[in-house]
C-alpha cells in the first residue's frame, strides 16, 4: 500500500454537499419491483444501467452510474449470477451502493 503524502490526502477530501460514496439501502416487504435494470450481472460488481421513473432506486436516491457492491451482506465479487436474481427478489432485502461521484 502506497502512503499517501498530506497533500494528496487533502486533495481526497469531497464537497461536503456530495453523496456519500457507499450507503446501504433495504427494500421493505411493501416494495413489489426495485425499478432498475443493471448492466452486466455477478460475478464482480455491477452498474445502475436505469432507473424507473417513481420507482423505489429512484426514490433512494439510487442513480444510472451507481454500483451495486452487495447484496445482504454477500458481496457480489463472488456470487453466482442466479443467486443475484433470487436475492434481488427477496423482501426486505438490503443493497449496498456505491454511488457515481
Amino acid at each position: 500500500d502506497k502512503v499517501q503524502s498530506k497533500e494528496e490526502q487533502r486533495d481526497v477530501v469531497q464537497d461536503p454537499s456530495a453523496r456519500p460514496s457507499r450507503v446501504e439501502l433495504v427494500a421493505d416487504e411493501n416494495i413489489d419491483k426495485l425499478g432498475m435494470s443493471f448492466d452486466g450481472k455477478p460475478p464482480g460488481y455491477i452498474q445502475v444501467k436505469a432507473c424507473s421513473a417513481g420507482g423505489w432506486a429512484e426514490s433512494v436516491g439510487i442513480q444510472p452510474g451507481d454500483t451495486i457492491v452487495s447484496v445482504d451482506g454477500e458481496d457480489l465479487q463472488d456470487m453466482v449470477a442466479a443467486d443475484f436474481k433470487t436475492l434481488c427478489k427477496k423482501r426486505p432485502v438490503q443493497f449496498l451502493v456505491e454511488q457515481a461521484s
